[in-house]
């Protein structure tokens, strides 16, 4: 098991305190591929799900994220990534740390005012916010009694080995699949009649936000439902539908190498069970084939939440996957203006 990591807006937060010391002399820049090394080292303790050993480079080259770095005295002691969306009307927290020793010395806040200051000189669309954060992190009880809470979503996780009986053989997943729906198949164009469909299986108050629009979680990022997004997306993760008796779902699997192994996140809006059950064979099949050797991490959203249990027997008492996270966690969006 893989110890929990505690999430402020899509990057990690920690409350542990570091030796007192003077008010240090921050210097704040832009990071650079450089830098790698040195979060990595300050990153060392956190959850085997980390995604930031896979993802810093493409950070640094995205000209839609910005990355800023944390120095005292040369040293590298935080950073701070952040992503603009909605046709840069948004921005999104995608990760950030500071060093063990140097928490709660105000490095973070640092971090935030010059990002912020950047931000307004440099992205002068931006008018949002938005940030997610586990429900038992300190990060959620912060954000819940200073900014607006849009909506939370099941926070579902779990592993396997390649020595487990359906990894072995992934065509006996056939078995379990429920009767009488068609096969999930990758999407192809989406339109507006699709992302109408798609967002009655969202959960409430995902049009909550201060633009209106219904807001979908992928891989923790928060993006508003429309087939702009969902043609970008495409470029990134695959997306998949199922049509039945004309109704639409809608499953995103993203995947990279973490510490832990391979993970697999799949987003899931779906009208109930079954449908979800054979969104998340489909993607546990085709994972099992590709990655033969590795080790699968699985984290699932639900855009149903009633179907939070369903998918944890599924996952525990079928699959026989192991938990990574106990269940009754959520994931939970906020968002505020600039």
């Amino acid at each position: 098991m893989f110890p929990c990591m505690q999430r402020l807006g899509s990057f990690f937060y920690s409350t542990a305190k570091g030796p007192a010391r003077s008010q240090p002399q921050v210097a704040i820049r832009l990071a650079r591929h450089g830098d790698y090394s040195a979060i990595m080292r300050i990153s060392e303790g956190l959850s085997g799900t980390d995604y930031v050993p896979a993802k810093f480079h493409s950070f640094i080259d995205d000209p839609d994220v910005t990355v800023f770095v944390a120095e005292v005295e040369h040293q590298v002691v935080g950073f701070r990534a952040s992503k603009f969306t909605e046709g840069g009307q948004v921005y999104v927290g995608k990760a950030a740390r500071v060093a063990p020793d140097w928490r709660e010395q105000g490095i973070m806040n640092e971090l935030l005012f010059h990002q912020e200051a950047w931000i307004r000189q440099n992205r002068p669309t931006i008018k949002y916010m938005r940030v997610t954060a586990l429900s038992n992190s300190p990060a959620a009880e912060y954000f819940h009694t200073r900014i607006r809470h849009i909506f939370s979503l099941p926070f579902v996780s779990y592993q396997c080995g390649p020595g487990l009986w359906w990894r072995q053989d992934p065509a006996q997943l056939a078995q379990l699949e429920p009767t009488g729906l068609p096969d999930v198949v990758p999407l192809q164009d989406a339109d507006d009649d699709f992302c109408t469909a798609v967002q009655k299986w969202l959960p409430a108050g995902a049009c909550g936000g201060y633009d209106g629009k219904p807001i979908i979680l992928v891989d923790w990022d928060p993006y508003n439902l429309c087939p702009a997004n969902l043609k970008h997306l495409q470029k990134e993760s695959t997306l998949f539908t199922l049509k039945h008796e004309g109704q639409f779902s809608l499953s995103i699997v993203t995947t990279y190498l973490a510490p832990c192994g391979r993970m697999l996140c799949v987003d899931v809006y779906a009208k109930d069970f079954p449908t979800l059950q054979k969104h998340l064979l489909k993607h546990l099949y085709d994972a099992s084939l590709m990655y033969t050797s590795d080790q699968i991490c699985m984290r699932v959203f639900s855009g149903v939440v009633e179907l939070e249990n369903s998918i944890h027997e599924f996952c525990r008492d079928v699959l026989n996957m192991d938990e990574l996270h106990k269940p009754g966690l959520q994931a939970v969006l906020f968002e505020s203006e600039l």
